[in-house]
């Protein structure tokens, strides 16, 4: 295998691990969101019935005036927290590989539409370090730029559905996220 085909590789197999990362964390995410006394009482339900087969609940639909109906219950919109650090992927050889090796350690943010939304974001380099961003662009017009060491506080409320990018100015394309403002 020649070098060229080799490095493809390499490269390849990095973005799938980042893509793979992204998956897992996304799924985790949705989960996590979930009404989960909803959750809960339907696992032990499950659970007291003796059956092998655990059943999750729908997440809720959203109507026109913004608020989830769980069981004839209004969900108002809720406040969500979110903690995003600065990271780098170890032992990724920037020159050979033509990518960046830092990360946001959360690569994607779900919240329903007019939900108030908080980020912490660390920029977790030790002096001498990059800068670091965290960016998105219209309508949000989100950009918090921090120095090596320093942290801040992002909030806004998820105003417009669809999915945003947040990403690091001065580290784009792979320091990248999304924001996902479900209806």
């Amino acid at each position: 295998m020649d070098k060229r085909t080799k490095l493809k590789n390499q490269k390849f197999v990095i973005i799938s691990l980042v893509a793979t990362l992204a998956m897992i964390t996304s799924c985790f995410t949705i989960l996590t969101s979930i009404n989960q006394g909803a959750v809960f009482a339907q696992l032990n339900n499950n659970a007291s019935k003796s059956t092998t087969t655990t059943k999750i609940p729908q997440v809720p639909q959203v109507n026109s005036r913004q608020n989830a109906t769980i069981s004839g219950t209004v969900i108002q919109p809720s406040n969500k927290t979110f903690y995003v650090f600065t990271a780098e992927v170890a032992n990724l050889n920037e020159t050979k590989l033509g990518i960046k090796k830092d990360i946001f350690t959360l690569p994607i943010m779900v919240v329903n539409k007019g939900d108030y939304v908080t980020v912490h974001f660390y920029n977790l380099e030790t002096v001498g370090g990059d800068r670091h961003s965290f960016t998105i662009q219209e309508p949000y017009n989100i950009d918090k730029d921090l120095g090596p060491g320093e942290n801040g506080m992002i909030s806004f409320k998820a105003d417009h559905e669809g999915i945003f990018q947040y990403f690091c100015k001065y580290h784009e394309p792979a320091m990248t996220g999304q924001l996902v403002v479900r209806p």
